[in-house]
């Protein structure tokens, strides 16, 4: 085998690139309009023909096959946990380094207005979790019963206290429910065990969920739906900061992905502790995803100014309020809406873009990392909350608005500390390198390294590209 077919299913676009494994470089790469919404064979058989005519018909019938998905949304997931700053955190952890999108969280007891918000959400996954083992459990059966006798029909997930795993899976038996057990994911003080929990959501998501996306009548034209899109890009980075046997990784780093409607933020470093300070609630893993909804170039631009601040953003633009709300008006009437398509004022509407980056940059990091809080305490005069990113030296930008900005290392520059930071003791990183993933292969690069790391690792390194100011 030497060549790699690197497939992803999205809403908009079916994409490929074709990996040559021998000279560890991408040779090849195209998009079709997709169609998971319809026959997703049909968006798939317009690459497959394009490849066929790229690298011939031997090649292609001898190449590996493979392809995340994240159509119609992702992965959309529902977190019930205990407490919110440590069975909530873990499952939020274990969801989002699956792949997931989280559009409920629910800690404590379960209220009527929470079931009645779950059972109208559109979720495709519920994870309850919460309880030490041997410790709480009449909160967690309190939200198993409610959530058991609702009128809620997506799968759940249980990864709580053990002790309660045969009431848990009878309540929901009882209830006509699927259910599915696994470890449980914070089972003592200080200790996380979100892998088993991060791999059921991803095979329910691959064996279950993404069939009903239309992907079920590929299934034979390719080898293997390796996974979620966002968890791809998660192992790549990985293999990028931890490197293989051969090359040596970039150390601490972390990834920006702006999309139309969400900002991902990846960090891989070790959780460190900073000034001294104690670190309180959920150990945070060495490699870490949120996902911020309400941060996106079309869908969610009026929340992007919104918590910027309307007016604020208009000086920065050197514009009126009601122009730039018209402007956004545009965006959010047409999520496809691009500057190229108002030639009369496409240098403003190219400024508004990279000024909704630079915003959606700024707050998703400062939301991703952790911060150090002062207390009247001899003992400890600081205590740590969340994940330390001083460490890191490389930022690594990817996805459209990021790779195709006039100045990427404007918005880059946006997750480094500033003054207030300073103030506000927030641990993000002083300085560092900045780069783009020019040729977008980071959603491959997770995929190939199941099968090549070295491959992998070494298409990465070749797309990335340093941008400064």
């Amino acid at each position: 085998m030497d060549k790699a077919i690197l497939l992803d299913f999205g809403s908009t676009y079916t994409k490929a690139a074709v990996a040559d494994l021998k000279r560890r470089e991408i040779v090849f790469t195209t998009k079709a309009p997709s169609t998971v919404f319809s026959d997703a064979r049909r968006g798939l058989a317009t690459c497959y023909d394009q490849i066929r005519a790229e690298i011939g018909e031997k090649e292609f019938e001898n190449a590996a096959k493979l392809a995340t998905s994240s159509a119609a949304g992702g992965l959309r997931m529902a977190v019930v946990g205990l407490t919110p700053t440590l069975s909530v955190i873990a499952g939020k952890n274990a969801a989002f380094g699956a792949g997931a999108k989280i559009l409920k969280i629910c800690s404590g007891r379960i209220s009527e207005e929470d079931v009645c918000q779950l059972e109208s959400m559109d979720l495709e996954i519920l994870l309850i979790c919460g309880g030490y083992e041997d410790g709480n459990v009449t909160t967690v059966l309190y939200n198993v019963e409610r959530i058991a006798a609702s009128a809620c029909r997506m799968p759940v997930i249980y990864a709580g206290n053990s002790r309660l795993q045969r009431q848990v899976r009878l309540l929901f038996q009882q209830a006509g429910k699927e259910c599915f057990l696994v470890e449980n994911i914070i089972p003592d003080v200080d200790v996380i065990a979100s892998t088993p929990t991060e791999e059921l959501i991803r095979n329910i998501f691959l064996d279950r969920i993404a069939n009903g996306k239309g992907l079920d009548k590929i299934r034979k034209e390719i080898d293997r739906l390796v996974m979620p899109t966002p968890a791809s890009v998660l192992a790549a980075g990985e293999l990028l900061s931890l490197g293989t046997k051969e090359q040596k990784g970039l150390g601490a780093l972390a990834i920006v992905d702006i999309g139309g409607a969400t900002t991902d933020i990846h960090s891989y470093c070790y959780p460190l502790g900073a000034q001294g300070a104690k670190i309180v609630g959920t150990p945070e893993p060495y490699a870490k995803r949120t996902v911020e909804g309400d941060l996106g170039m079309r869908e969610s631009s009026n929340l992007v100014l919104e918590a910027a601040g309307y007016e604020a953003a208009a000086r920065d633009l050197d514009m009126q309020v009601d122009e730039l709300r018209a402007s956004i008006d545009k965006r959010l009437d047409d999520i496809k809406f691009l500057p190229a398509d108002d030639a009369e004022s496409r240098e403003k509407e190219l400024k508004i873009d990279q000024r909704i980056a630079r915003y959606a940059a700024n707050i998703a990091m400062r939301r991703h990392v952790g911060y150090i809080e002062a207390v009247a305490s001899k003992i400890c005069p600081y205590l740590q909350h969340g994940k330390n990113l001083e460490e890191v030296r490389t930022v690594i930008g990817t996805g459209g608005p990021i790779v195709n900005s006039e100045n990427p290392a404007e918005i880059l520059g946006e997750v480094f500390k500033t003054d207030r930071d300073r103030k506000l003791m927030k641990l993000l990183p002083d300085s560092g390198r900045t780069f783009i993933d020019a040729d977008y292969v980071l959603y491959a690069a997770g995929m190939l390294r199941e099968i090549d790391p070295e491959a992998a690792f070494a298409i990465m390194m070749n797309s990335l590209r340093e941008v400064r100011k």
